[in-house]
């Protein structure tokens, strides 16, 4: 702004910008005789015609020599006002923007307070006292009223109440549960099978085993995943984030095989595991206990579980 004359006071802000407002221009001609006939009225502002703008009707005021009513004497003060009250004892929420057309630079001024404001039916005007020195507005050299006319202009952001309010609740830990599952004629098993389904918080799960290794772990890993079977209503945005152990038991010594994994579950993603569980070599050798009489012991263990839910 080092090329005005002036400078504003906090919190307003004050930018240059090549473009003009989106919503809303007023042009001001004969400038001096308009002020001259307002204040033969008692009055002491302008009002422009009405506006649209984020579904909403406005009007732009212009106190020429201040509002004294909120210490904006000697400046220029400037204002927004809602057209209509808000219908049930609501309220309209929006931040806005004021212009000044520099009409020598072909720039505008843009002057706004960076704060949201509540337009309701016992406040409908909310603007800027102290927007700029009455002088420099006058002053030529700052290119804002030039031969006795003067643009202003407004752009107003309305804050639309269409959020969605969504909850992640921790589900108790009494409704959790351990599911253990024998896998008996480990050696017959040719191709992936799953374990019987197990009811967890409402839901149905499973555990699926690649016997030889899936993806990443084919040919060398035991392959293990926890499946998700009903995802009906993970809609809407509902997901379920699970904290689950996975173990294969070591009969022999108790060094079970364990590994943790955190996943969201919803209607894209039904499962989650590991391709590369258990390498096979150490599955097969008779001193590490994985596998005993030809049996292997599951084990799934869910830590934790979380609800991810959006609230209407």
């Amino acid at each position: 702004m080092s090329n005005y004359t002036f400078e504003v006071a906090n919190p307003v802000v004050i930018a240059v910008r090549a473009k003009e407002p989106s919503d809303f221009k007023f042009e001001i001609e004969n400038y001096q005789e308009l002020l001259n006939s307002v204040a033969r009225t008692g009055s002491d502002r302008i009002e422009s015609s009405e506006f649209n703008a984020g579904g909403h009707s406005w009007v732009l005021i212009m106190y020429p020599n201040g509002n004294k009513r909120e210490n904006g004497s000697g400046n220029v003060s400037l204002y927004l006002k809602l057209v209509n009250k808000p219908a049930g004892g609501g309220a309209v929420f929006a931040s806005f923007k004021f212009f000044l057309f520099d009409k020598v630079r072909e720039t505008y001024i843009t002057i706004n307070d960076a704060r949201e404001r509540r337009f309701d039916a016992a406040h409908l005007e909310w603007g800027i006292a102290r927007a700029l020195p009455v002088a420099a507005f006058k002053d030529e050299k700052n290119g804002l009223l030039i031969n006795n006319s003067c643009a202003l202009g407004a752009e107003v952001y309305v804050i639309k109440n269409t959020f969605t309010v969504a909850r992640l609740s921790l589900v108790e830990k009494e409704t959790l549960r351990t599911f253990n599952w024998p896998v008996y004629d480990f050696s017959q098993l040719r191709s992936d099978t799953y374990s019987q389904s197990f009811p967890v918080e409402g839901r149905s799960w499973k555990l699926r085993l690649y016997p030889k290794g899936n993806l990443t772990g084919q040919g060398k890993y035991l392959s293990l995943y926890l499946y998700l079977e009903d995802l009906v209503d993970l809609t809407g945005g509902r997901k379920l984030y699970v904290d689950c152990t996975l173990s294969i038991k070591d009969q022999l010594s108790g060094n079970d095989r364990k590994e943790t994994v955190g996943f969201w579950f919803d209607m894209n993603n039904d499962h989650r595991g590991f391709d590369m569980f258990l390498p096979l070599a150490e599955l097969n050798n008779p001193t590490k206990g994985y596998k005993h009489a030809d049996t292997l012991f599951i084990e799934a263990n869910l830590n934790e579980m979380f609800t991810l839910q959006e609230i209407n």
